[in-house]
């Protein structure tokens, strides 16, 4: 994942408390994005999600142990009775060579939903990518996977590939066309314990977009009250990085332990395109260790400040051999799905339109809400019936639930928010909702 940084105009330097002095870097391989680390710097975790099939951690492994594995999953599918069909297993293909694709029932009493397991080995290295649709959509689902499948290959620790495509830890998917892409890394700052760097890359339609990062850290500045003075904020506004333009907030606090640590952050919303994604940057100096101690910030102020500077400064998209600018790469038209298409809560939403929640009864927001494509599909909050006395406290019983939610109906626009006035009567506000509380869209762990 890591490799090392050759390029002699490379501004990063290594600030440990005795040495100031400039060192290599190393450069960190995500999506279709690289930023630098200081060199030794190692990951601590991560997510990948491309064209909605979540990547799988690789495994090593030789040949003889994928296929066993292989026989293992396709006979306990086999062997497993389902409420309507002989067995789970759907369908099992090998579209190529150490290659095998799996479809199955997702419960033993389901008849909606489908898994799609793709398995690919190639140097040592078990892929595996996942997926589930509609059962009226298994060949989309089974032909999404195979294109997939056929476009990966291992990649180095030290490779940075030169082809357009997609990197995730261990692999990468060639291919020009930007598709729904996602990825979270988490980077271990080398010879500082307590520090670590936090990446995230999202799509987010323009019209989900919360209140600005800086207005949302006022809000939770008034929501600390007190503890808000124990909060030193070392430097905010707007901030461009690259072509995305953003804003960062500079923090240090004290932890748990009472010693001071920071909290960096640069966010972007983007612009709601492929190209223009969401971006979080996080930086977090004095976080507790494998044991769950505090530990102390091993950098200064100013030494954390030049630190982040460089990493974010560092922050890019990474360049191929095509002269291709982002602007200019648009996403593969897809045909719509079908009305009736189903999606479970916690699914990325394959398809633009307005869902219905398969759940009776009252539901906060309404049974049927608009989804932009490569949203999380969410849970569904149930309104009770108030008792007398939480009538007179304005309150409402309610309760959060999974559904199934089912495509009715397109629309090319994105639904307008209602003002106060058209808003009708009882309806929740947004404030009901978290928004402009100070909590980021992700958060690590």
């Amino acid at each position: 994942m890591a490799a090392p940084n050759r390029s002699e105009s490379s501004t990063m330097k290594n600030y440990s408390a005795k040495n100031m002095s400039p060192t290599a870097t190393s450069t960190f391989c995500m999506g279709r994005f690289l930023i630098d680390m200081p060199t030794g710097s190692t990951i601590s975790g991560g997510s990948y999600k491309y064209d909605f099939l979540a990547i799988e951690p690789v495994k090593v492994m030789d040949l003889n142990e994928f296929e066993k594995e292989i026989v293992d999953v396709e006979s306990h599918l086999k062997s497993v009775k389902h409420e309507t069909e002989p067995s789970m297993l759907l369908q099992s293909v090998q579209p190529q060579a150490n290659t095998k694709i799996l479809a199955f029932w997702k419960a033993e009493f389901s008849t909606v939903l489908i898994d799609i397991a793709g398995y690919r080995w190639a140097n040592g290295s078990r892929f595996l990518l996942k997926d589930d649709v509609g059962n009226k959509k298994l060949e989309f689902g089974m032909n999404r996977m195979k294109e997939a499948i056929s476009r990966l290959r291992p990649r180095a620790d030290a490779e940075i590939p030169g082809e357009p495509g997609y990197c995730f830890a261990g692999g990468f998917i060639a291919n020009p066309r930007w598709r729904n892409e996602e990825a979270s890394l988490d980077i271990d700052i080398a010879g500082h314990p307590d520090a670590f760097v936090s990446v995230w890359i999202y799509p987010l339609a323009s019209h989900k977009h919360d209140k600005p990062l800086l207005e949302r850290m006022g809000g939770m500045a008034q929501v600390l009250g007190n503890l808000a003075t124990s909060v030193h904020v070392l430097r905010k506004g707007d901030r461009q990085v690259g072509a995305y333009k953003g804003q960062e907030h500079l923090a240090s606090a004290p932890n748990s332990g009472g010693m001071r640590g920071h909290a960096f952050v640069w966010e972007t919303q983007g612009n709601g395109t492929l190209d223009t994604p969401a971006i979080k940057i996080e930086l977090t100096t004095g976080h507790q260790d494998d044991k769950g101690n505090p530990q102390k910030a091993s950098f200064t102020d100013d030494q954390a400040m030049k630190l982040w500077d460089d990493i974010l400064n560092s922050f890019r998209l990474r360049p191929t051999g095509e002269t291709v600018k982002t602007s200019d790469i648009s996403p593969e038209p897809q045909p719509r799905l079908p009305l009736g298409e189903l999606a479970a809560t916690g699914r990325a939403c394959p398809q633009t339109g307005w869902w219905q929640a398969s759940e009776a009864g009252e539901i906060e927001g309404g049974a049927r809400q608009y989804f932009t494509a490569g949203e999380t599909m969410p849970q569904v909050t149930m309104l009770g019936e108030s008792s007398l006395w939480q009538k007179l406290k304005g309150a409402r019983p309610s309760y959060r639930t999974a559904t199934v939610w089912k495509l009715v109906d397109y629309d090319a626009e994105a639904p307008k928010p209602q003002s106060i006035a058209q808003a009708a009567p009882g309806n929740a506000s947004s404030d009901a909702h978290g928004l402009g509380d100070g909590s980021s869209h992700q958060d690590k762990g």
